[in-house]
């Protein structure tokens, strides 16, 4: 838990001892339901392993993915103020998180300054990442729009050594299709943007990537 991208992690070691007895880890399952849009969270969780999608549901009853969150993130930050939460989340596989009670935080009297502060320097983060997948949506172009999501993808893991989604989970998020990904994917590593370490892993060039992403190149139909 103490690595330093997790909000838990980053505590203070005094600090982080009293939490200690109250952080449960546990694992994620594909599909796995972790908060719904409109309810209140009673749990506080950071993903430790793992990707999480976030989903925006609208007026049509819809829930479509806006997100993709990786480790260290943390979700119900809104449940500390007695708020609902804005989306759902789901795991998009195997993974592990970590949660604290929030009801059994505050009545300990844990929640402080120092906690407080690193919550909103958090919450600033998850803005500033919703804002960047937010234009990566506007990105005209899947494979420009896939090039800015492994960037992406590579601040999430803080690691150029990438485990990608799944190529559907990554359609969903682009909205179009699993094949387009998938050619996508190809194509990318024939521009030496990418290497493929094996189905589930690449490491990336990230100035091929930044190259592409950014151009107004001429694209191939995919």
């Amino acid at each position: 838990m103490r690595v330093s991208h997790c909000l838990l992690g980053r505590l203070p070691g005094t600090v982080l001892r009293q939490w200690l007895p109250h952080i449960q880890e546990r694992a994620l399952t594909k599909g796995q339901r972790l908060q719904s849009q409109g309810s209140i969270a009673h749990e506080f969780q950071v993903i430790k392993l793992g990707f999480v999608l976030a989903m925006r549901q609208g007026d049509d009853g819809v829930a479509r993915p806006v997100a993709l969150l990786g480790n260290g993130h943390a979700l119900g930050s809104p449940g500390w103020l007695q708020q609902p939460s804005a989306m759902h989340f789901e795991a998009l596989g195997h993974g592990r998180i970590c949660s604290v009670d929030i009801a059994t935080i505050t009545r300990k009297g844990l929640v402080d300054a120092g906690f407080i502060r690193a919550l909103a320097i958090h919450y600033t983060q998850h803005n500033a990442m919703l804002a960047e997948w937010a234009r990566i949506a506007r990105v005209p172009g899947v494979l420009r729009q896939l090039a800015a999501t492994l960037l992406q993808l590579s601040r999430l893991q803080t690691s150029l050594l990438v485990r990608l989604p799944s190529q559907g989970a990554l359609a969903a998020l682009l909205a179009t299709r699993r094949e387009t990904i998938a050619r996508c994917l190809h194509r990318l590593a024939r521009l030496q943007a990418l290497e493929r370490v094996d189905r589930w892993h690449c490491t990336l060039c990230p100035k091929v990537l930044h190259s592409i992403s950014e151009e107004h190149m001429a694209q191939e139909t995919v």
